[in-house]
């Protein structure tokens, strides 16, 4: 085999190459853009920001009550 040959067989499997990962990136973009798409995606969308909103109420809650805790324990050792 001659220099020349192994480099047309180095070029023509780097050119493959970059053909799969092209071929493979809008295979992704176009998958993850139907599963954007989806009414599956959209209800766990919907699922996740409904759970979110509930853990930050809850969260929201408890800071409350900490803070009435900590204002009212500090008032007792005032007196």
């Amino acid at each position: 085999m001659t220099i020349k040959f192994m480099e047309n067989k180095k070029e023509n499997i780097q050119d493959k190459t970059e053909g799969w990962i092209e071929k493979t990136e809008k295979l992704i973009d176009d998958t993850s853009e139907k599963i954007h798409n989806s009414e599956t995606y959209r209800k766990a969308d919907k699922s996740v920001e409904k759970a979110t909103k509930k853990i930050f109420r809850q969260a929201g809650k408890w800071w409350g009550k900490t803070e009435r805790y900590f204002k009212n324990r500090k008032e007792d050792k005032k007196d």
